[in-house]
């Protein structure tokens, strides 16, 4: 991307972009906030340490969260052992630049003919990936090889074009990963669960949507899941054991600074609160899911907590905030894959990134690893 001496009037078109496109989203936002009042009337707890199985801790995300899962999965190989990616792209796509080389490269940015803006990215990104393993900015890329990577890209999808998928698909096994990639269903751009209020072609807010195969309803979750731990003990359909909380995100540096929200999620299965060694997932929404936005809807529709509650698996839902100047430009609350955090952070992709130190010091705690 550009850097943002770009000029004013790029600069007001690439906010006004965003805010059309979603970066993550697409379509029209809701227009009242559905859970703020109640986040702020809930009893926020501290983030707790809990016995986790280091062999267990995978990320996941959808759309810039996908892209920030990327970046984690990434740059902290040594620590996720599997990553599950919905209409995300390549490491470092946004390259040295900015939001407006995101947009016309990566996704967000939807064009006339409905289909989303896209330059291939994966030869610079594998060049930089490379780089910075070499530099141990980032954990050896070596750790890559075996790992589980489930990738998710609908047919239709408006706001990440399938090819930047392709593209990750082809990066990923580059590196050796053990790859499925979900590439068929006539899905439009979210994150798929049987418990999404969308169906599966539908593009709009809250960007969780329902897909079927052969007349049955897919689950997603329960495939990169099975890839993750093997044979799963069955989805919990009732009421959840576990606990799921709000917990306090400034101690780990959210802030608006790197526009991220003083609160965020977490679920934690009965057996884990009582000591059991459990797995982990990192789960990170898109542009316009923020919870300020959309409630809980991105928590509850996702369909992990439901796997989680009977497989033992602690599950963060980091939460982002809106912001604008004199902090990040950043209208649609996306995770930074492009930077914006302070303004301009130009290693964003890095162990060392801003919004990547805090989400990375929120494993660190429930985990217990370096």
């Amino acid at each position: 991307m550009k850097t943002m001496a770009v000029g004013l009037r790029l600069a007001s078109a690439m906010v006004l972009a965003i805010a059309l496109a979603g970066c993550g989203g697409g379509g029209d936002s809701p227009s009242m906030d559905v859970g703020a009042s109640a986040r702020a009337a809930a009893k926020v707890i501290k983030l707790q340490r809990y016995q986790i199985d280091p062999a267990k801790v995978f990320v996941a995300g959808i759309s810039s969260g996908g892209f920030a899962a990327v970046q984690m999965h990434v740059a902290h190989s040594s620590t996720f052992k599997g990553a599950a990616i919905y209409a995300g792209g390549v490491y470092w796509c946004a390259g040295a630049g900015g939001a407006a080389t995101a947009l016309a490269n990566c996704g967000g940015l939807t064009l006339p003919s409905n289909q989303a803006s896209y330059n291939s990215t994966l030869t610079e990104s594998e060049a930089y990936l490379d780089t910075q393993s070499s530099l141990g900015t980032i954990d050896p890329s070596t750790n890559l090889r075996g790992q589980p990577v489930y990738l998710w890209s609908g047919t239709q999808d408006e706001v990440v074009n399938p090819l930047e998928m392709a593209d990750l698909n082809s990066e990923y096994q580059h590196y050796g990963a053990n790859v499925r990639f979900d590439n068929t269903f006539p899905a439009e751009h979210g994150w798929e669960s049987p418990d999404g209020e969308l169906s599966c072609g539908t593009l709009g807010s809250p960007y969780m949507i329902r897909c079927s195969v052969n007349g049955a309803v897919y689950d997603s979750v329960k495939t990169w899941l099975t890839m993750f731990l093997g044979s799963l003990k069955p989805r919990n359909d009732g009421k959840l054991s576990g606990t799921l909380s709000t917990f306090d995100q400034t101690e780990f540096g959210a802030s608006q600074n790197v526009s991220m929200s003083s609160t965020g999620s977490v679920f934690v299965p009965k057996a884990c609160a009582q000591g059991d060694t459990c797995g982990f997932v990192l789960a990170l929404h898109g542009c316009l899911q923020e919870a300020s936005l959309i409630g809980n809807r991105w928590v509850t529709e996702a369909g992990i907590d439901e796997w989680a509650d009977t497989n033992k698996l602690v599950v963060v839902y980091p939460d982002t905030m809106p912001s604008s100047a004199p902090g990040p430009t950043n209208p649609n609350a996306c995770f930074d894959w492009w930077g914006y955090s302070n303004q301009y952070d130009p290693n964003y992709a890095l162990k060392s990134g801003l919004q990547m130190s805090v989400l990375y010091a929120m494993v660190q705690r429930v985990t217990g690893l370096p």
